[in-house]
């Protein structure tokens, strides 16, 4: 049995969203009011390292369900280009887990200065940004000390899914998350096998297409960070206009497909790969594949079963290869940008 710190995190993901539903206060309903009163018509994202990847994965929900144009904007281009934008009309949602980072607190300065909404998605009630942000969004996961974020991100997909359905006053969302939650908690013994993969190959392709593709980002750093592993994310589509060229029988490619139109088309995407490589891994809710994930009636929701599978599997699995995942080589929780 595999002890460590980010371990324990990662299982407790079911109870953090047990917990959440009965907690959760966050201010959905005065976004959805500035969203439905045509307020806001385009939202920016600013983020680093495991919350982008929840940025993208927002990019690409408020896009389909909202039809608001979402841009993830480099805080670079406020703190050292020092670009101006008229964001009167924006949101501009700052993703934190710690709500320290200095690049991210002068990135809501900047943006309110310049018009913005802004709306601050962070697990720190102590966080600087909050006193500033127009809209305090908590993650409620308890305090993370692992280096390597897992719990946050599942809550952060969760305020976001919550959030989309809210604005469209599709309450319901409230009754599918806690049965989401008691089916997590039923079904937490139920394990990947870290037998599946060979760890003895350190490079591949994790190739997803949607809200898939987002979760792409975030499995493929965990891969990195925990487990030394150049595992590259891409769009099943995108592969093949020259990626696909690096291909070769030493090479993993994961295939994530998510029950949705973009999510389904990856295994026909993605066909012609099973020529070059025998080291294929399917993630989906197919029977037959070898990460198995259980389908929810609101398809978004798979992407929190999904990661509550996949992170204590990749802690099991860095633990495997003889690494400490609860002290990731090089990195601290708090990464100095500005």
């Amino acid at each position: 049995m595999v002890k460590s710190l980010v371990l324990q995190e990662a299982l407790s993901i079911p109870s953090v969203i047990e917990q959440f539903i009965s907690i959760d206060n966050n201010p959905y309903l005065e976004i959805a009011n500035l969203i439905n009163n045509k307020k806001i018509k385009y939202i920016v994202t600013v983020a680093r390292g495991t919350s982008d990847c929840a940025a993208l994965y927002s990019s690409y929900i408020f896009a389909k369900y909202l039809g608001l144009p979402t841009y993830s904007m480099p805080p670079s281009i406020i703190t050292l280009e020092k670009s101006k934008f008229n964001f009167s009309e924006a949101l501009v949602i700052v993703i934190s887990q710690s709500g320290k980072s200095e690049d991210l607190v002068e990135c809501e300065k900047k943006s309110k200065e310049m018009g913005a909404t802004t709306m601050l998605i962070t697990n720190n009630e102590n966080s600087p940004i909050i006193n500033e942000a127009h809209y305090f969004f908590n993650m409620h996961a308890s305090e993370e000390k692992s280096v390597a974020a897992t719990k946050t991100f599942v809550q952060t997909l969760l305020i976001l899914i919550k959030l989309v359905y809210l604005i469209q006053e599709k309450d319901e969302i409230n009754d599918h998350i806690k049965i989401l939650s008691e089916f997590l908690l039923n079904d937490s013994q139920n394990q990947w096998d870290t037998n599946l993969v060979d760890p003895s190959i350190n490079t591949g392709y994790i190739l997803g297409r949607g809200v898939g593709f987002a979760l792409s980002n975030e499995i493929s750093l965990k891969f990195k960070e925990l487990c030394q592993e150049m595992i590259e994310p891409f769009s099943s589509a995108e592969v093949m206009h020259g990626p696909k060229s690096l291909i070769q029988d030493s090479f993993k490619i994961f295939m994530l497909s998510m029950n949705d139109k973009s999510g389904l088309s990856v295994i026909k995407d993605s066909k012609e790969i099973t020529n070059y490589t025998k080291l294929m891994y399917n993630i989906s809710s197919m029977d037959n594949n070898n990460f198995y994930y259980y389908p929810n009636k609101i398809s978004e929701l798979d992407s929190i079963t999904l990661m509550s599978k996949f992170y204590p599997w990749i802690v099991r699995y860095a633990n495997k290869k003889g690494l400490d995942p609860d002290n990731p080589r090089y990195l601290t929780k708090v990464t100095k940008t500005y």
